[in-house]
């Protein structure tokens, strides 16, 4: 891997951050009247020392974090991510063992106070806003899937600041954070893993505690790393069999308390331990309100999923760029470099442009939740009802818009980063076909992004009804995409593809066949996903003050649009036939 800065060598995430995020809207929502600084001044609580009292010092606060994340992914880790996954993981008598190296590179970012990115900070996290979360994670994956995953699963665990009560939360997280525990979602099983709503796995309440017992599989770090704690959070049946969806728990259960029973044998990430886990009456806590496992707190845990492979999908797709685009200067072909090779160079340049709109897309996402979540959890916090606090129209609104938005990004830039490592191994040619390089071992943990987290024709799933609506002429989302039109000048492109997605979305609402609609979603949610960049790119130009800088932008954005138009056609030609 390329030994760098992997935050100071990247122009574009430099770009983003200091020219085209919008950090007054972003740090208010988060930060809001800098309550953390203020406190600090009156309690000196040390977890709120680096807590920022105004915007320049949050901005500066931000950079530093990103900073030592892109020199410790960059400069400390990335030398060993291949011996990692040569190496892999040893399992004899229920005991998971980790390559050293990587678990004393865990070790080193626990000691330095990085992985607890998605925590506040009065539980001793570093209290950062989601977009800001979304881009150190693309540093990481960058990096290497499996370290990455090994360094941040602590952060599954923040689900409990917005499902626990104070007590609970003043109880549980700082032990979490403070003896770097490792933390994995306790979901899947042998017969069900997209079909959450049938697990069988049973919480029972005895003598004034809860047992649970059942398997999970498909549990990243549910061992821990090297002899360190771990723990699971466990969806679990407290009502009966045939209770469903609204008979499902949440619960935490320490590792201690359940066994591994193996770790899975796979084509990628093959130094991050997928686990079997055997609970046979083990001790558990609920968490939260009985009967809201999977109707509250799993959904609503999907947002912050969603975006992490989003996150996944960016930083891998960038380490297979900036590898190719590394070979290919360097390898001489025909007495000329292969980047200067037109078939190469072509490839290079639509690696770069789709990258730039995945980070893009990454963003938006992440500001979306960003616009909803920190205000309704202040809202909570003040004593605020969820009933009153949902049916606020700020947070309402972004919420919706969030909930079609999060499951693009994460189907968009999952599905793209598969295509840009395969693209990376034909830049490489034979030399990428062997493990001599890391694109090998990018092309095969990259797989994993369309799978976990929901497949992606789940996303397609979940985002194709507020997004069918909203183009349709209703809903949060159709009111998103009209005003972001109205807020710029739209290219001639960009208004031929609009008018393009709107015709799609109307041919496909107007199937009146089931299954034909499941089996052309696909090509609406693909459409607006590159429709929706193509925005993002024209807004941004709006905000870009170096001329250079804006003419290649421009030039970038206009090959996209061109691009998205076949992509219309093609959906346009399949569905017009339906009619016929």
């Amino acid at each position: 891997m390329i030994q760098s800065n992997y935050f100071e060598d990247n122009e574009d995430l430099i770009l983003q951050f200091d020219e085209l995020i919008d950090w007054q809207e972003i740090v208010s929502e988060y930060e809001g009247d800098f309550s953390d600084a203020k406190l600090y001044l009156s309690t000196q609580n040390p977890n709120l020392q680096m807590a920022p009292s105004n915007l320049g010092e949050a901005i500066d606060y931000y950079r530093e974090i990103l900073n030592s994340y892109g020199e410790m992914a960059g400069m400390e880790v990335s030398p060993y991510v291949a011996s990692f996954d040569s190496e892999g993981l040893q399992f004899k008598d229920g005991v998971v063992t980790h390559p050293q190296k990587m678990a004393d590179l865990v070790d080193a970012f626990h000691s330095a106070g990085l992985p607890p990115a998605g925590f506040l900070r009065k539980f001793g996290g570093l209290g950062l806003p989601h977009t800001i979360k979304g881009l150190l994670l693309e540093i990481i994956y960058r990096c290497d899937t499996s370290f990455a995953i090994a360094m941040g699963s602590i952060n599954l665990a923040t689900i409990l600041q917005d499902i626990c009560d104070e007590e609970q939360k003043n109880r549980i997280l700082p032990k979490l954070i403070n003896e770097r525990y490792s933390v994995t979602m306790g979901l899947s099983e042998p017969d069900f893993g997209s079909d959450l709503s049938s697990v069988k796995t049973r919480a029972e309440f005895k003598d004034g505690k809860w047992y649970i017992t059942g398997t999970k599989r498909f549990q990243t770090l549910a061992c821990g790393v090297n002899g360190a704690p771990s723990a699971t959070l466990c969806l679990a049946r407290t009502g009966s069999p045939t209770s469903g969806a609204k008979g499902l728990s949440f619960f935490l259960v320490d590792g201690k308390d359940y066994e591994i029973a193996g770790i899975e044998k796979k084509m990628g990430i093959k130094s991050s331990a997928t686990c079997e886990v055997v609970m046979n009456n083990s001790p558990a806590e609920l968490l939260g309100k009985e009967g809201y496992g999977l109707t509250r707190y799993v959904m609503g845990m999907l947002n912050g999923a969603r975006m992490s492979v989003a996150s996944q999908g960016a930083g891998i797709a960038t380490a297979a760029y900036k590898e190719s685009l590394k070979y290919a200067q360097e390898r001489i072909q025909f007495g000329k470099p292969l980047s200067e090779i037109p078939a190469i160079k072509r490839i290079l340049d639509r690696m770069e442009r789709e990258i730039i709109g995945m980070r893009s897309l990454l963003i938006e996402g992440a500001r979306t939740v960003d616009l909803y979540h920190w205000r309704s959890m202040r809202e909570k916090d003040s004593g605020k009802d969820e009933k009153e606090i949902r049916k606020d129209p700020h947070i309402q609104f972004w919420n919706s818009v969030s909930s079609a938005l999060t499951p693009l990004a994460k189907y968009y830039n999952a599905e793209m980063a598969n295509t840009i490592c395969y693209d990376a191994i034909q830049v490489f040619g034979g030399s990428g076909f062997c493990e001599d390089y890391d694109v090998a071992r990018l092309y095969r943990d990259v797989r994993i992004a369309s799978i976990w987290d929901g497949t992606s024709q789940i996303q397609v799933n979940a985002a194709i009804g507020p997004i069918s609506l909203g183009l349709s002429g209703s809903g949060a989302f159709g009111e998103y995409i009209k005003t972001k039109m109205s807020l710029i000048s739209p290219s001639e492109e960009l208004n031929e593809i609009y008018e393009n997605v709107k015709e799609i979305a109307i041919l496909y609402k107007n199937l009146e066949n089931s299954s034909l609609k499941e089996y052309y979603s696909v090509d609406l949610i693909q459409n607006v996903s590159r429709f929706l960049i193509g925005i993002l790119f024209e807004e941004q130009e709006k905000k870009l003050k170096n001329e250079s800088v804006l003419q290649k932008r421009k030039e970038l954005r206009s090959k996209f649009n061109l691009d998205t138009l076949g992509f219309n056609d093609s959906a346009l030609r399949k569905l017009r036939a339906l009619r016929q």
